[in-house]
């Protein structure tokens, strides 16, 4: 749908705080993250990046990071996402072929996959150590966001250093050509910003909606979201079409980044 342009003054000091909360000195290490503690479990195989198959038949999916896509059923893989498969075959190797994992509190994904945080012999955080090699992106999930500043925190000494995903920037999303989808992380400028009773929107150039439902925005500390437009972000997260519209669903602050 279309934002509506309508009511309240603008006031936004607080978002701006909820939208930095995550960015922490560039010297916390990975090992920052709080460690999953439980007993270890051998891994059959690594199917992907950030998605493993256990001895048990359980199909994992790491919360806190999404890396580039294989190719399937002749479709090209993402750029990295060979790279960040290999580098999570090397940490499992590293880590004797067993890791610890504990659950998140959404304990499975749509697909039926078992959502977890994995920690190496150890120890370590895999999630941390992915991202802190540019493997992937820190993504926020509600309400999986135990490591969270951590997980943000090693990407950013990626970002920094342009390893990995890092070597290039964000798409804009004035350049959609309107039938993408999939995990995405883009820049633009909010032209629009309107309310519904089920969502804050907030249009881009070009014409891409970013969508967070009224339960979700209340992490957002902010007063009116309406003084947000003609400002530039960076916005991650998956994209979807509804109603002949190009959307993008924000879950977290850290999802959303203001770059003026």
């Amino acid at each position: 749908m279309a934002v509506q342009t309508n009511e309240k003054a603008p006031q936004c000091g607080a978002f701006l705080f909820a939208l930095l909360f995550c960015m922490l000195p560039l010297g916390v290490q990975a090992s920052g993250c709080q460690p999953c503690n439980a007993g270890l479990q051998p891994v059959e195989r690594v199917i992907d990046g950030d998605t493993l198959l256990m001895r048990s038949g359980d199909k994992l999916r790491l919360i806190g990071i999404n890396t580039p896509e294989l190719g399937h059923w002749g479709k090209p893989g993402e750029p990295g996402g060979q790279a960040a498969k290999a580098l999570l075959q090397r940490l499992v190797r590293e880590s004797g072929g067993r890791l610890a994992l504990c659950p998140g509190v959404e304990r499975q994904d749509r697909y039926g996959r078992q959502l977890v945080h994995l920690s190496s012999n150890n120890r370590q955080s895999i999630a941390a150590q992915l991202l802190r090699q540019g493997a992937g992106w820190a993504i926020a999930v509600p309400p999986n966001l135990l490591n969270n500043r951590c997980y943000f925190a090693a990407e950013s000494q990626a970002r920094r250093e342009q390893l990995g995903i890092w070597k290039n920037t964000p798409t804009s999303a004035s350049g959609l050509k309107g039938d993408e989808a999939g995990f995405h992380h883009l820049r633009g400028r909010i032209t629009r910003v309107g309310e519904s009773r089920s969502a804050v929107w907030m249009n881009l150039e070009g014409g891409l909606a970013l969508r967070v439902t009224r339960k979700d925005w209340k992490a957002f500390q902010i007063d009116d979201p309406h003084a947000l437009v003609g400002r530039n972000v960076e916005a991650r997260g998956w994209l979807y079409k509804r109603k002949g519209e190009q959307r993008l669903r924000i879950r977290h602050p850290s999802s959303l980044r203001l770059l003026d």
